[in-house]
């Protein structure tokens, strides 16, 4: 079993490990979430860099918080989410930190200096009230800007960029992002299509949506805007955001731009 690796060595283990739910905090038992994994060699998928990079969270009742890959700052979209420039400039460059530390494995006891002017270990980087940094070593993080869950990269920069943004700005934008998952230092992980500008139509949860919002077309024809509003249960209270999103010409690629 040693030398044909079925012993499971060189398998890599890789989980959500998000604290949260009725078992947060090792409330029923010690949990295998972010930060608890030190020395095991098992990797927790980071919201960090994700957060950082596509701007707000996954819950957020207006998805038009920009990151630093889809806006903040250098193309603001007006909303008054965002706050003021000021305000802005300042998330942008917190947002900055947090992508360097997660580039660079996002370990709790890597030193960087932060926009703020001072040396900071990476458990020492605030992410809503807890260390940004908290693995041991690389792979014990995984690096990613979308998955299966939410809305796809493609689909988030459609939310948070200006409606009026160019095409071609909009895929820059999307290399951008996912540069910060490929260059890292940890274990990257690419959601399908992402390099294909993938959409759902801006549905955020496509479990159960059919082929008809999650067909990805390898050909690169279509990325797969524009199909209609998506299923009421997980995103009618959106649809005010993407109406006059989907129903924009301008807004669906050319086979040109996905190729790009």
């Amino acid at each position: 079993p040693r030398t044909d690796g079925v012993d499971g060595r060189e398998v890599y283990l890789y989980g959500e490990g998000w604290n949260f739910g009725e078992v947060a905090d090792d409330r029923l038992f010690e949990q295998a979430t972010q930060g608890q994994l030190g020395g095991t060699g098992i990797g927790t998928f980071s919201d960090r860099l994700r957060d950082a990079v596509r701007g707000g969270g996954p819950f957020d009742e207006d998805p038009r918080v920009q990151g630093f890959g889809s806006g903040a700052f250098t193309d603001p979209n007006g909303a008054p989410v965002n706050g003021t420039e000021a305000e802005q400039l300042a998330r942008v460059r917190h947002q900055a930190d947090l992508v360097r530390l997660g580039m660079a494995g996002n370990l709790r006891s890597f030193e960087l200096l932060t926009s703020d002017g001072t040396v900071r270990r990476g458990d020492q980087v605030d992410y809503n009230g807890q260390p940004a940094g908290y693995a041991d070593s690389p792979e014990e993080v995984v690096t990613y800007v979308d998955a299966h869950d939410n809305e796809t990269l493609f689909d988030n920069l459609y939310l948070k960029l200006p409606q009026d943004t160019p095409m071609a700005d909009r895929v820059r934008m999307n290399t951008v992002s996912l540069a910060t998952t490929t260059l890292a230092q940890t274990p990257s992980f690419w959601h399908a299509g992402a390099d294909l500008l993938r959409s759902k139509s801006l549905d955020r949860n496509s479990y159960d949506s059919g082929d008809w919002f999650n067909v990805l077309d390898w050909s690169g024809r279509t990325n797969g805007f524009g199909r209609g509003l998506p299923p009421a249960a997980d995103n009618e209270a959106k649809w005010p955001f993407q109406q006059p999103l989907l129903a924009d010409p301008a807004l669906v690629p050319t086979p040109a731009d996905v190729a790009a």
